[in-house]
């Protein structure tokens, strides 16, 4: 089901053009987090029943709901591909987070 709040970091250049990117082709509410405490450091999908996907999980939903993107989601989550993508996501996640928290400080 679509029922998942998709929250992303606007200020991150990267992060704000792959959301832009699945919006042209999915039906998902994405929302802003618009404070710096609020601004996640991964990627995360929040549900009305209090459900929450972060990071690797979160990319699983949107790409399962995004046209064209269905293949990347089901490959990412076979186990050992997906294990691989959290240590990825978690690395490169930290890196974007502190960048752009450095150079955009509000």
């Amino acid at each position: 089901n679509n029922d998942g709040k998709v929250l992303f970091n606007e200020k991150c250049s990267i992060c704000n053009f792959e959301i832009k990117h699945y919006k042209k082709r999915s039906e998902l509410d994405f929302t802003v987090a618009v404070t710096w405490k609020k601004i996640p450091k991964k990627l995360h999908v929040t549900f009305d029943d209090g459900k929450e996907l972060v990071g690797v999980d979160a990319f699983i939903y949107v790409w399962n709901r995004t046209k064209g993107y269905r293949w990347l989601g089901t490959f990412v989550a076979l186990p050992v591909v997906k294990q691989l993508a959290v240590f990825a996501y978690s690395i490169l996640a930290f890196l974007l987070f502190w960048r752009f928290k450095i150079f955009n400080k509000h």
